[in-house]
């Protein structure tokens, strides 16, 4: 006799929640993917490609179409957009799940859940001396990141920038707010737009303000041992205020301690990108509640040991909704947490 089709609840539609789907459907599975917005790809809609002169920066920024490609084709996947999960309660080893959509109430069954929900951008707003929605040369990398993706790299060519600043840990690695963790994300993102305007105006200045350098992804060391040979100057200061230019209203001026140099400096900019992180989504811990896990102290679903696997049994985390994940690394761990969903439904189905 053969067995009945054994079936998976993906919560959330971004690049995490993509790749643990197609990867359990690989398996055999059936899967039903949830996804609030009315379009899948979560927050890596909005990445651009980085490449220049056809060299990839390895952004991942690729991979979600790719993954957006193969879900759209695959036959076992049930895809359900602008829909929420608003219940969710297991009997005899199964869950059953309330979803509300654009449509009205629907119910779905299901062995086995994954959470991959994804995270929400750290408001700039939050650093109120750096300016941000008052100075209007005050900008962030998501914003620069969108602008990039809808009209392509030559977006800023005719901005007359001279002079711009990225100022690196905007509301990350501050325990005064409650996120004292890296987002892993910031420095890569930042540098790699930052080759972009070196590499479309290579007249134009670019200077990095950090606190220091996180080496997280597979060519960061590289690329930043490679960056002031590029021409982008990195400073080991953060700026404490961001105020308008004197001379100026639409450039921005600030005063740093330049650690390294010894020495103080004030410099006027034309831009400044404040690189924002992540934090968990709003809606965590409702979520958290409705499938019965715990937060870890940053309001990230808490995992066990292996990362993946929580306390609830058959349930299971993948993507940011865990930690701090960039594109790449979130499909790789969605890929740990579908094997890992798939090793617990072999077990119940032995």
């Amino acid at each position: 006799m053969q067995r009945p089709v054994q079936r998976v609840l993906i919560v959330g539609g971004g690049i995490a929640g993509l790749t643990a789907a197609l990867r359990l459907a690989e398996h055999g599975h059936g899967v039903t993917l949830v996804e609030r917005e009315h379009v899948l790809g979560g927050n890596a809609n909005t990445v651009c490609c980085k490449a220049i002169d056809g060299r990839c920066q390895l952004c991942g920024a690729c991979l979600l179409a790719d993954a957006l490609e193969a879900a759209r084709t695959h036959p076992a996947l049930e895809v359900l957009t602008d829909t929420r999960l608003t219940g969710l309660s297991r009997t005899n080893g199964s869950y059953s799940a309330a979803l509300l959509s654009s449509g009205g109430a629907l119910a779905a069954s299901a062995d086995a859940v994954i959470l991959a929900s994804g995270f929400d951008h750290i408001p700039a707003g939050a650093k109120g001396p750096y300016g941000y929605g008052t100075l209007p040369a005050v900008t962030t990398g998501h914003e620069v990141e969108c602008r990039l993706k809808r009209e392509g790299q030559a977006a800023y060519d005719a901005e007359g920038l001279g002079r711009v600043a990225f100022i690196q840990c905007v509301g990350s690695r501050d325990e005064h707010v409650g996120r004292g963790y890296c987002s892993q994300v910031c420095c890569r993102y930042a540098l790699r737009l930052a080759r972009v305007f070196k590499a479309r105006r290579p007249e134009v200045e670019v200077s990095l303000f950090k606190m220091d350098i996180q080496h997280a992804g597979r060519d960061s060391a590289a690329a930043w041992r490679a960056a002031p040979a590029e021409g982008i100057r990195i400073v080991a200061g953060l700026p404490a205020v961001v105020r308008r230019a004197p001379e100026n209203s639409q450039q921005a001026e600030f005063l740093y301690d330049d650690i390294l140099a010894a020495r103080l400096g004030r410099e006027t900019f034309d831009m400044v990108v404040l690189s924002t992180g992540m934090q968990p989504r709003q809606d965590a811990p409702s979520l958290a509640a409705l499938a019965d896990l715990n937060l870890d102290r940053y309001g990230f679903f808490a995992t066990r040991e292996d990362g993946v696997s929580t306390r609830a049994p058959g349930v299971f985390v993948a993507g940011a909704c865990g930690a701090p994940r960039a594109i790449a690394e979130s499909a790789a761990h969605a890929q740990i947490a579908a094997q890992a969903c798939h090793r617990y439904l072999q077990e119940m189905g032995a």
